[in-house]
């Protein structure tokens, strides 16, 4: 078989692996994944003490009382031993007032909603450190691949190779040459091994499986749906994420807080059922009576320095969420722009392979010459395997993209 064949027929078969070897939409669920995670998470103990502490839950608060009722008791007797004395008991019931009573129900409502976003935002969590685990072990398991494939190539070369420097026909460095690249090939492989073992180890901590699911791409987020490219799209959508929605309870609940102890609704409606008893020589008189005491709500029940304290409070909150409304929109803008540089990528990756591949068969006619010529046509062999390989792993680069900006929006898995 001539060089010129052989080169041909090399292209043709590096041609059909990646055609062979590309990936293509999916419908696989990888929410069970998530469920799973979380149910292990869940069962984690530290100490003996389970993570997922129930006792809170369990909690709970009156309804129309402030606090514990309280009973007073009193006697009073003469000191001249005139068997003249006074008794008096009173029971002392903390009401809540109407106002305190509404705003107790605020709490509970963003309380409720609190713990929402934090079971929302532990998803979210495990959905980063799964889809890093996933993708991480993709993109060495495809790095891995191409180059066993280009190991695989060179192999063929190297027997056709040692045939003819057997017959005197080439040198033998030639052969050196090509165990040298076989050798980086080797390492490269020792790296990506070790890539895949803290992938899969990560996978397992999380999940329990030893194996992970071949078809990873999330399509059921389409990106173009999102309107993440527009500025009121892209506000839209990071409202919705769950640091963003957890910061915005946190403030509101504060928000409530405030305007309640500045209304002085923290201060309780006391009413007081009373029994009192004075008993003489000459008489005994006996008397039931009801007592309330409302607060007056002039003014403010707020000290300057619990103000001073809310006001610090309320700028330190707002000026986060300033910056974590930042962070994720540049973080959202970074990979919208990665996104865009990966499909520029992927049509100049095109056009290289196939200028490539055209000029390892033009100087597949010379290389057997003289020993320049056959390095530099191995050089250029090299490449054009490594620019088909970027050719794949941009593929894959693009779909794992998809993932991560999924991920800066705050959508779980």
């Amino acid at each position: 078989m001539s060089a010129v064949k052989f080169s041909i027929k090399i292209c043709l078969i590096v041609a059909l692996a990646i055609s062979s070897y590309s990936y293509g939409a999916t419908s696989n669920d990888l929410a069970p994944l998530l469920q799973l995670s979380q149910s292990r998470l869940n069962k984690t103990t530290f100490n003996a003490m389970p993570l997922n502490d129930n006792r809170s839950v369990q909690l709970s608060s009156s309804t129309w009382l402030t606090g514990l009722p309280s009973i007073s008791l009193s006697y009073l007797g003469e000191l001249d031993n005139s068997n003249i004395y006074e008794q008096e008991v009173s029971l002392n019931l903390p009401i809540k007032s109407f106002s305190l009573h509404q705003s107790d129900n605020q709490l509970k409502r963003l309380t409720s909603s609190l713990l929402e976003q934090q079971v929302a935002l532990q998803k979210l969590y495990l959905s980063g450190l799964l889809r890093q685990s996933m993708w991480d072990y993709r993109i060495a398991f495809v790095k891995s691949n191409q180059l066993q494939r280009k190991a695989s190539l060179l192999e063929k070369l190297y027997v056709q190779q040692k045939q003819l420097s057997n017959a005197g026909e080439f040198p033998k460095v030639n052969l050196l040459l090509l165990d040298r690249e076989r050798v980086d090939i080797d390492l490269a492989q020792i790296e990506l091994k070790q890539q895949q073992d803290e992938a899969m180890a990560l996978f397992q901590s999380l999940t329990g499986l030893s194996e992970i699911p071949v078809n990873i791409e999330e399509n059921g987020h389409n990106m173009a749906e999102l309107d993440v490219q527009s500025t009121h799209g892209a506000d839209v959508v990071l409202m919705q994420h769950p640091l963003w929605q957890l910061q915005s309870l946190q403030q509101q609940f504060q928000d409530v807080m405030m305007t309640s102890q500045q209304a002085g609704e923290q201060d309780p409606w006391t009413v007081s059922l009373t029994a009192k008893e004075t008993a003489g020589d000459l008489a005994n008189d006996q008397h039931l009576g009801v007592g309330i005491s409302i607060p007056l709500g002039f003014g403010s029940a707020l000290s300057q320095r619990e103000l001073s304290v809310w006001q610090k409070d309320y700028q330190d909150q707002r000026i986060n969420s300033e910056r974590l409304y930042l962070e994720l929109k540049n973080q959202s803008q970074k990979l919208l722009s990665q996104q865009h540089n990966l499909k520029k990528q992927q049509a100049l990756l095109q056009r290289g392979v196939s200028l490539s591949r055209t000029i390892t068969e033009d100087l597949a006619k010379v290389k057997d010459q003289n020993q320049m010529g056959y390095e530099i046509w191995l050089r250029r062999y090299m490449d054009a395997l490594d620019t088909e390989s970027r050719l794949v792993l941009n593929q894959v680069a693009q779909q794992q993209l998809h993932s991560q900006q999924l991920q800066a929006l705050g959508i779980s898995l």
